[in-house]
């Protein structure tokens, strides 16, 4: 989703003047009262506010008082140069803000506060990250569990983790955080057990064979295949930050019957959200495919299904995580692409025990999806299913639908 088609945002002609040249501000503007904002703002987009434009520097992003709001530019590509600007804003409902941009050299940057942070690293010292590892065509969590720290790519903000199985399961599963640090660098590794209760939190899903935390599978005709085994898989390492955490996990020769598919599924979260963003592109569609994700349900919740402001939500609530401590779960999808909603079976071969939700594909082939993911002892309000659907509208706001 593009951020211009989410949020109000009007262009200011408000000047700053000083010992700097004249400097046109950016103003943003939301009908809802929301923390931490995330704006993302393309290359170009910023080129436009600076007035001898920004060559290759890094920029700072500062309001109206002079205070640099937390900041970071991304190369997305990987050819060296950043393409897109993602800074953080707090809005009340109704109130512009304008804030500006300024160029500055790598070593002028100021040192945010890291709230976001991927880990992929080697369960045996040194625990090197993985950089050029081949996805496991295993499904044998054994196996897996010895070779790569919490058996694959992780991800989290100060609220919540996340991580994947880099095997043939492909499953995501749940980190509940008990603090906002950023703690998964050291999880399961020097004798530490995520699936205990610890300081930092723990392991809070139980998985198995359903598609756990947004996991997510092809649906051709009425069969759904799960995404997993493939020729290939690789992952790759795209930034973390200040406001951000982007990885890509890529298949190649996903089979789906007769048909086999390229696969690229891009995950992001940004700094105090309670979920990740997913974006699934696919290469080889016929035109009669459809993206399945899904919520475990070996807990037997009732699926609760809602509509707010353009996402319909498909979510669970209860004693459902892996204490038996209350858990909310939900995936936001964007109405446009919603196809509908259906449990799969209890026991079988394939995809079991899990609220299913399929999404249509755009002209690219490209499918998106959100994950939420709210824990009673990260925030006691997820007791009970009122506040869990309060944050839910939160996340709604800050997705932009106003």
């Amino acid at each position: 989703m593009k951020i211009k088609s989410l949020l109000l945002l009007l262009l200011s002609g408000v000047i700053l003047f000083g010992c700097q040249p004249p400097q046109k501000g950016y103003e943003v503007v939301s009908d809802v009262t929301i923390s931490d904002m995330a704006v993302v703002l393309a290359y170009s987009e910023v080129n436009e506010y600076l007035p001898e434009g920004i060559g290759q520097e890094k920029i700072v992003v500062v309001d109206a008082e002079g205070n640099y709001l937390p900041s970071q530019c991304d190369d997305l590509d990987n050819d060296g140069k950043w393409d897109e600007l993602a800074f953080l804003i707090n809005l009340e409902a109704g109130v512009p803000q304008t804030v500006y941009f300024d160029a500055v050299s790598d070593e002028e940057v100021p040192d945010f506060p890291k709230r976001t942070n991927i880990r992929f690293g080697y369960k045996e010292a040194p625990y090197a990250e993985v950089t050029d590892e081949e996805r496991l065509k295993t499904t044998d969590s054994p196996t897996i569990s010895a070779i790569f720290q919490m058996e694959g790519p992780a991800w989290e903000n100060d609220f919540v983790g996340f991580r994947n199985y880099y095997d043939a399961r492909n499953g995501i599963d749940i980190f509940g955080k008990a603090t906002t640090d950023m703690a998964l660098d050291s999880a399961g590794i020097r004798g530490q057990n995520y699936h205990e209760l610890n300081d930092w939190g723990m392991d809070i899903l139980k998985v198995g064979n359903s598609l756990g935390a947004g996991a997510i599978g092809l649906r051709v005709g009425d069969e759904v295949f799960r995404v997993g085994h493939s020729d290939r898989g690789t992952y790759e390492f795209i930034t973390e930050g200040p406001v951000r955490a982007i990885l890509k996990l890529n298949y190649f020769g996903v089979p789906a019957g007769e048909r086999t598919y390229d696969v690229e599924h891009q995950i992001s979260i940004y700094a105090g959200d309670h979920f990740y963003r997913s974006e699934v592109t696919v290469d080889g569609l016929h035109g009669d495919e459809q993206l399945v994700t899904g919520i475990v349900n070996m807990e037997q919740k009732e699926a609760l299904e809602m509509e707010e402001k353009g996402l319909r939500i498909l979510a669970s609530h209860g004693n459902q995580a892996y204490l038996g401590e209350n858990l909310g779960m939900a995936i936001l999808t964007p109405d446009a692409d919603y196809i509908e909603t259906w449990k799969a079976p209890e026991e079988g071969d394939g995809i079991v025990e899990t609220h299913m939700v399929a999404l249509r594909f755009d002209n690219h082939g490209t499918a998106e999806y959100h994950f939420f993911s709210g824990w009673e002892y990260q925030d006691e309000g997820f007791k009970t299913k009122e506040y869990f659907q309060q944050q839910l509208a939160a996340a709604v706001a800050k997705l932009g639908r106003r």
